[in-house]
């Protein structure tokens, strides 16, 4: 879990963390390079804040004033440490494991290289209701389909149709698993043919899916 998701915890959570980081920033402040000035502060505020939510857990104590001392000691303390932490990562005799230790976040964020075209068939179903016809895609072996593909190698899906008695197809890209066709009432009747090939974010497509043939209804 990085920095940012520990600090938003309960409070003893966030407190354990960053008293945490100062113990480690002491036991290797030589090796470190460490300013003195600036882990001093950070513990005595680290102190405080620690003191105050102690004060405010004592549930025959606790009132407003302690409540909003609490607050106020914490929300210093977390800007403190936003501060502190840039400066660890600016202090390049801070190792980038140490970092990963401490859960601080890299000097380097990772590369991010764009998704390949997809080279899986996508499974299509259909089920039709008055006036509409939903359309799913799923993955071979991810089971039924679930809300949306954030999660899944893929943009999403490319869907092409048609109806029987007409040449063009036509094209229309879903980010969810699922699409909804609507018809008009004239529509009833009429058969449409349409078939599915998952895409990347560069609407890339990968290989169709067989087509598939439904009459309105």
């Amino acid at each position: 879990m990085r920095q940012g998701s520990l600090l938003k915890q309960a409070d003893g959570k966030a407190l354990a963390y960053i008293s945490d980081v100062c113990t480690q920033c002491a036991e290797h402040a030589t090796q470190w390079k460490i300013e003195t000035e600036r882990l001093a502060e950070l513990t005595a505020l680290t102190d405080v804040a620690q003191k105050a939510y102690e004060a405010n857990r004592n549930r025959s104590l606790r009132n407003h004033i302690t409540t909003v001392a609490k607050d106020n000691a914490l929300r210093e303390l977390k800007h403190l440490f936003s501060l502190f932490t840039s400066y660890l990562i600016g202090n390049t005799a801070v190792p980038d494991e140490a970092l990963a230790a401490m859960n601080i976040r890299p000097r380097i964020r990772p590369a991010r290289f764009p998704l390949p075209v997809p080279v899986e068939t996508p499974l299509l179903s259909v089920r039709i209701q008055h006036g509409e016809i939903a359309v799913y895609a799923a993955r071979s072996d991810h089971g039924q389909p679930a809300g949306g593909v954030q999660h899944k190698p893929y943009h999403g899906f490319k869907l092409r149709w048609r109806f029987e008695d007409e040449e063009p197809w036509r094209i229309e890209i879903s980010t969810r698993l699922r699409h909804i066709l609507y018809f008009d009432a004239e529509d009833e009747g009429r058969r449409i043919i349409l078939s599915i090939a998952w895409v990347n974010p560069r609407l890339q497509e990968g290989p169709w899916s067989n087509s598939i043939s439904q009459v309105i209804a």
